[in-house]
């Protein structure tokens, strides 16, 4: 009877550890935030820019920046349309690795009748929130989407403005500025 009951505490310790586990996946995904380092960067360097004149070729290194942070946004974007259930069994499976565990724990509790009424809800409480994650996870990506949009909207607009005193080549002003020059060195010297 002492192997029953250390067999029972194992399963019951292995349950509820899956359950934990389960449940800090889920807060952690919907605490998840989305990281705006990068554009808060592009846009600090763009408002102090903002009224000065800057070298193309900055403005040029501003937008190749805005293009990577797209790049990169659309790599690990989740496809619109893609449900919970679809994030869940197509980009997510290992979230059902306590689901599946909870089944094979259900399984080897057969034998011991008692424990298997208490072990049949184990595998759809953990599909559930295995679910719930997968729900969290379609969500934050969705708030990083919409984020993103508004970001790069942002920049693209400050970008914009900082381009319209940007430097601009002036035709045959570098002739007249070295006509100049010839001219102080011919009267100093």
């Amino acid at each position: 009877m002492t192997t029953d009951l250390l067999l029972a505490v194992l399963l019951l310790a292995l349950w509820v550890g899956l359950l934990a586990l389960q449940l800090a996946d889920v807060v952690l995904t919907a605490s998840r935030l989305p990281q705006l380092s990068a554009f808060a960067s592009i846009k600090a360097a763009l408002l102090e820019a903002e009224g000065t004149r800057v070298a193309p070729e900055q403005l040029e290194s501003w937008r190749e920046q805005v293009a990577e942070l797209d790049a990169r946004e659309a790599a690990r974007a989740i496809p619109a349309g893609r449900g919970a259930t679809e994030q869940l069994w197509r980009a997510t499976p290992w979230r059902l690795a306590p689901s599946l565990l909870a089944i094979i724990l259900v399984v080897l509790s057969a034998v011991y009748w008692p424990l298997v009424l208490l072990a049949l809800p184990l595998p759809v409480v953990t599909y559930v929130l295995a679910l719930a994650a997968a729900r969290a996870s379609v969500a934050a990506a969705s708030a990083r989407a919409s984020i993103h949009e508004q970001q790069r909207a942002e920049i693209e607009e400050l970008i914009d403005r900082v381009s319209r005193t940007a430097r601009k080549r002036v035709a045959g002003l570098g002739d007249r500025v070295n006509r100049a020059l010839q001219i102080l060195r011919e009267q100093q010297g």
